[in-house]
């Protein structure tokens, strides 16, 4: 229940396939189409961070705003909530889809794109917008100044694919899976991968049964 529209925004938590789209440097600009029609496209993901291999990691948040802790293991742990978004544009001078991270005071900002640029006939994919950025690399006050360029007949079924947020950029747990994560810091299967333990005791059973020292294999864990 991690994902919610631009009415619930404002009830979830601060800011906080494809390539990451980012101007990091003031002054940088990108031209882009926003994949979207119109702004009942536009969806945040509550989420949680984790450390995962040394990684930072988002998870989807088990919860509406509205529900109890309970519903969520990372809720009810005090791992709180971040709002985000995870804008598709497709990088009109790379010619490749690209996700763009924002918090959820850039619901306001889409708001306003879809109000004056999207309708029946002209959808916000359409439109090409230059996007530039205001402010120097760690600058907790930069902005992106966002300016209409240009308008086609372009549509959504005309470029590539939008690939799946939930599953790849947003990890998706089930509370079985995020209590484990929890006790021992390591989500089962370590998402995916052979958890270390696991590899070891599969080797060991592999090996003929006359070569295997049980002292030494209890010292190892």
């Amino acid at each position: 229940m991690g994902r919610f529209g631009v009415n619930d925004a404002d009830n979830y938590g601060g800011n906080g396939g494809s390539s990451f789209f980012a101007l990091k440097n003031d002054g940088d600009v990108a031209r882009v189409r926003f994949m979207y029609n119109g702004m009942d496209d536009v969806v945040g993901f509550a989420v949680h961070d984790v450390t995962l291999d040394d990684k930072r990691k988002y998870v989807n948040c088990l919860r509406a705003y509205n529900e109890p802790k309970s519903k969520c293991p990372f809720c009810e742990a005090n791992n709180f909530q971040r709002a985000k978004l995870y804008i598709p544009v497709y990088d009109v001078d790379e010619g490749e889809v690209k996700i763009w991270e924002r918090g959820k005071n850039f619901f306001q900002k889409m708001a306003s794109l879809c109000a004056r640029y999207s309708s029946a006939d002209k959808p916000l994919v359409s439109h090409i917008f230059e996007v530039e950025r205001r402010g120097k690399k760690g600058d907790t006050n930069t902005v992106y100044e966002i300016y209409e360029t240009g308008c086609d007949e372009t549509t959504l079924e005309d470029l590539p694919e939008i690939p799946d947020i939930l599953g790849s950029i947003v990890l998706d747990k089930t509370a079985e899976e995020m209590r484990e994560f929890l006790d021992t810091g390591e989500f089962p299967n370590n998402d995916g991968a052979p958890r270390r333990r696991e590899r070891e005791q599969s080797a060991d059973e592999d090996r003929p049964t006359g070569r295997r020292t049980p002292s030494r294999r209890g010292e190892a864990f």
